[in-house]
């Protein structure tokens, strides 16, 4: 072993000589960078472009794409579990249903007691003379507008730049000034906003409210 390898292992810093990690490679690739064989080179790579003017939006395209992108080495996040309540305890439902039955049988005796003593005196009718109809009242009810139809948005859209280019793309991540894109030949690419014909972004944003709502085919 030379000295500087031996100078290498005594820093901690072997493992910049290993191979390059699966995840390392899928990062670069994304990035459409040059990928190195070792670990080490790798990490640099990666550091100086996530660090760099650009980097916080090259962080967020990647980690929006990268569960669908590479679904074996970052697999979906498990749902948490809502725990199931207690049921509560009999006795609890005995006492609400007894003060319930109070409460009605006290109600219907003040009632009976306020009809007793409040019940006016009624003339009947004369005999010779019928009681008269009571006019019909049309009661007008408001019907309330039908709610507009949602329909579902498919992932695969149609793009057009302002350069007169068209494009049947998968969207798949969004951010507020690009949109990452896979094409129908596998590719992808991350496109500006602002590049794109206002028909295109309009697509985009209906795209963006399915996505919310659930209604992506």
């Amino acid at each position: 072993m030379d000295n500087s390898t031996a100078a290498k292992n005594s820093s901690g810093e072997s493992w910049r000589n290993e191979p390059i990690q699966p995840k390392q490679k899928a990062v670069l690739e994304f990035l459409k960078m040059p990928v190195p064989p070792t670990r080490g080179g790798a990490s640099n790579l990666i550091k100086a472009v996530f660090e760099g003017p650009a980097g916080n939006s090259h962080q967020n395209l990647w980690e929006a794409a990268k569960y669908e992108l590479h679904p074996d080495l970052y697999p979906p996040k498990p749902k948490k579990e809502i725990p199931t309540p207690k049921p509560p305890i009999l006795f609890g439902y005995v006492v609400k249903a007894v003060l319930a039955l109070a409460v009605i049988f006290y109600a219907m005796d003040r009632y009976h007691e306020y009809s007793i003593t409040q019940k006016p005196a009624v003339s009947p009718p004369p005999v010779n003379e019928p009681a008269a109809a009571a006019p019909t009242v049309a009661v007008k009810t408001d019907t309330p507008p039908p709610a507009p139809e949602r329909k579902p948005v498919s992932a695969i859209i149609p793009l057009q730049s302002t350069d007169g280019r068209t494009v049947q793309a998968k969207i798949l991540a969004l951010t507020k000034t690009t949109v990452l894109i896979r094409r129908e030949d596998g590719r992808t690419f991350d496109l500006p906003l602002d590049q794109l014909t206002a028909d295109s972004k309009q697509r985009i944003e209906e795209y963006r409210t399915a996505k919310r709502t659930g209604l992506v085919k």
